[in-house]
């Protein structure tokens, strides 16, 4: 008789820890990094939409079906609705405020591009000043990147 066979390991009676989640990592800021998510996703779907309609209308020179159905524009519709709730958040977390950033660049890159292209608006402004107060919170010294000296 070993002494496993008597005393039950305890490795074997223990239940799996839960599976991890935003919310165990991000607290509030979990389902904000969702809709951050879900914008960029609407805004891919978007941008998909208007090459797939240029290609079956041949630019305008080219009568097609699926042109003639029109171009599907739900996802900028969703992405606009969504552009309201991001120019609201206020960020706990360094991760949220760094994804709020990327909705700003990626807004003003297009922005750049085209000044007139509605992929180029939306609340940059708000973001970066919700940002910004967030970040009046920190530390002043709190180094930010690898290895960062104050020289």
């Amino acid at each position: 008789m070993t002494i496993d066979t008597v005393t039950p390991s305890v490795e074997r009676t223990r239940t799996p820890p839960p599976p991890d989640t935003l919310e165990n990592h991000f607290g509030h800021d979990a389902w904000k990094l969702r809709i951050c998510a879900e914008w960029r996703a609407l805004r891919a779907q978007q941008e998909k939409n208007w090459a797939e309609y240029e290609v079956a209308s041949g630019w305008g020179h080219l009568e097609d079906r699926r042109a003639q159905r029109g171009l599907d524009l739900k996802p900028l519709e969703l992405m606009v609705a969504l552009e309201r709730h991001l120019a609201g958040f206020e960020p706990c977390t360094v991760l949220l405020a760094r994804e709020l950033l990327g909705v700003c660049t990626t807004i003003l890159a297009r922005q750049k591009e085209e000044p007139e292209h509605v992929m180029g608006q939306g609340p940059v402004l708000e973001i970066i000043r919700n940002v910004f107060e967030a970040l009046q919170f920190l530390d002043g010294e709190t180094r930010l990147g690898v290895n960062r000296q104050v020289l």
